[in-house]
Order: C-alpha cells, then sequence, then structure tokens
C-alpha cells in the first residue's frame, strides 16, 4: 500500500532559505546528473520535512513548473496528496518502534524491483534515516549499489553521522541549514501575532536559530518548559534539586527535548569557557546565566559532560528507559559539580 505523505497536507512552495537549495536540485535534474539517493541533512525546525516532501511530489509530478515545483493539480499531485500515489513509499518507524526495522527495508527492496505503476518514476522517502538499525542499513546498502534507473531515494537526516559511512557515501548529499538570522527573524515575525510575552528574537535563540521550531515554541508553550528545564539545571548544579526528582520532570517534557536542551546549553558553556565567538552561542539569549554556570566548572569536564549527551541522542532512539537515562546523566552533572 503506498504510504500517506506526514500530516496528508499540501506543501507548495518553498521557504525563503530552501530555494537556493531547490535551484542546485532542479539544475542537476535538468542536466540529468541528479543521483538516485539523496540524503538530505539538516536541523529540526527548519522545514526539511516538507522540503523532502515537496521534492518526492516534484519527481512524481506530471506538469512541474519552470522551478521545478509540482503542479499540486495533475493526477499524481492529487494520488500524492491523498497519500494514494502507487509509486511513492515512506518509511519510517513504526509506532511501537522506536527504529527503523529490516523488514521495512528488504519492502523497499521488493517494491523498487517492480516497474513504476503509474508514472515515469518512484520515489522512497526515508525519515529520519538516523534511525534505521544495523540490518536495515545493511539492507538499504544492498539496494543502494544497485539503483533502479528509474527510482528516486531520498534520504532526512538530522545526524547524517550516525549513518555507515558506506551508505553516506553512495548518496548525493544536500545540506539544508539553518537560515541566516536576518532572514528567520523576518519569516517568524510575519506569523507571530504579535501578542507573545516573549519577543520573536528570543524566540528564535531559544530554538536555536531554527524558525519553525521557534513557531513552534511560541504556539505550545515551550518557552515556559525551556526555562523552567534550565531554572532545574541551576538548582542541580548549585545543590539545590535532586537528580532523579528533575528527570521524573524532565520527562514530561519529553527526553528528545530536553536533551536537545541540554546538549545546546552544554556546548554554549563550553564556547564561553574556552572564550569562543559568543556570537555563535546556539542560546545567544542565556548568555549570562550559561556564563555564570560555566565559571563553575572546567573544560575538562564540560567535554566529558558533551560525550555522554552524544551516547544519550544515540541511545534515546533505541529500546531504553528513558527515566534511567536522564537521571544518569544528570547524577554525572551534580558530581562534576561537588566542591
Amino acid at each position: 500500500m503506498a504510504a500517506k505523505p506526514a500530516g496528508g497536507e499540501s506543501v507548495t512552495s518553498l521557504l525563503p532559505w530552501q530555494e537556493e537549495a531547490w535551484h542546485r536540485l532542479q539544475k542537476a535534474r535538468r542536466q540529468s546528473r541528479l543521483a538516485h539517493a539523496l540524503l538530505l541533512q539538516g536541523p529540526e525546525g527548519t522545514g526539511r520535512g516538507d522540503f523532502a516532501r515537496l521534492l518526492c511530489q516534484s519527481l512524481l509530478c506530471e506538469r512541474p513548473d519552470g522551478k521545478g515545483l509540482p503542479c499540486g493539480r495533475c493526477r499524481a499531485c492529487t494520488l500524492f496528496l491523498a497519500g494514494t500515489h502507487p509509486d511513492l513509499r515512506l518509511v519510517a518507524p513504526a509506532e511501537e518502534r522506536k527504529q527503523i526495522a529490516v523488514d521495512q527495508i528488504r519492502a523497499v527492496g521488493e517494491f523498487l524491483a517492480l516497474k513504476p505503476q503509474y508514472g515515469r518514476a518512484q520515489c522512497v522517502l526515508i525519515t529520519p534515516a538516523d534511525l534505521l538499525n544495523e540490518n536495515a542499513a545493511n539492507s538499504l546498502l544492498k539496494t543502494l549499489e544497485e539503483p533502479s534507473p528509474d527510482a528516486f531515494l531520498v534520504l532526512l537526516s538530522r545526524r547524517p553521522a550516525a549513518l555507515p559511512a558506506t551508505i553516506r557515501s553512495r548518496c548525493q548529499r544536500l545540506p539544508l541549514s539553518l537560515p541566516e538570522r536576518r532572514m528567520a527573524l523576518a519569516w517568524l515575525e510575519e506569523r507571530l501575532s504579535g501578542e507573545e510575552e516573549v519577543p520573536a528574537e528570543a524566540l528564535l535563540d531559544l530554538a536555536g536559530g531554527a524558525p519553525l521550531a521557534a513557531l513552534a515554541l511560541a504556539e505550545s508553550g515551550g518557552v515556559v518548559r525551556h526555562l523552567a528545564c534550565l531554572d532545574d539545571f541551576e538548582r542541580l548544579l548549585a545543590g539545590q534539586a535532586d537528580p532523579l526528582e528533575v528527570a521524573a520532570g524532565w520527562l514530561k517534557s519529553g527526553a528528545k527535548e530536553t536533551l536537545y536542551w541540554l546538549y545546546r546549553w552544554t556546548g554554549d558553556m563550553l564556547r564561553l569557557r574556552l572564550g569562543g565567538d559568543a556570537s555563535r552561542l546556539a542560546s545567544p539569549g542565556l548568555r549570562k546565566r550559561l556564563a555564570a554556570l560555566a565559571a563553575r566548572l572546567d573544560e575538562r569536564m564540560l567535554f566529558a559532560r558533551l560525550a555522554q549527551l552524544n551516547e544519550a541522542f544515540r541511545l534515546v532512539d533505541g529500546q531504553i528507559n528513558e527515566q534511567l537515562l536522564l537521571e544518569d546523566l544528570l547524577i554525572a552533572w551534580r558530581e562534576t559539580c561537588r566542591p
């Protein structure tokens, strides 16, 4: 059965900061140089998922416009937007799993062994490709080694380094980076009501420069959660909070979300401790608070905690007790600050 694009919503235009990357892809397509395996990599909150879906729709569209954008009206686009296009497959972790399993990738191989049923091409979107388990990655490698001439595989990844080098080397890589700050701020301000308690610049800071993430923070109350977690972290390092209680509270915000915040704080503290360029902080709006924390820590400890966080990101995508994962991290931080 054909997979349905996530959300089932029509994406008809590019975000301003995506236009250059789109132009490069379409130029390669016109010159018949578009690779059959594409690795779209970049941070969350930048619209990379919509970009990937728009690309898949364009590859299947019967009448793309002069910029390569799908027409949205042909039969192929209608089927795509309904989630019933027979030449499209979306591969993502099943609801009961945290990883993409080998049987899902084997099904992709079986799908690509067939000729396109409707159009002239087949398209497979794998998202997030970071979550391929070892067997699934090995199975995908076999598919990449023998590409079908009328098939395109689009891999979406936030952490391409988590993919085997053999897979990365067989893909055309397209970075989808954070937009330039002025562009991101202008886009965000157009979409805010103006009644938010937190200004657009502060929202963008808290979201690490990712405009869609900043908008989501404004709409979901994420700013309050973010700052509450930082309050907890400060109390923890001051010996005024219990790591187990803090972990239980953070779990309510989501393990991945709090790991992401902690990773950014740690990176910023390390940059401040080493006297790095303050303009490149992930959370410049929190500079004073993070500088005060960094003054109590040494570089060696910060590097150790950063390494531990990298490992935590790898583990959280697997079958692990998230409560225990957060507890271990926070206990390590508490020990770091002991006199």
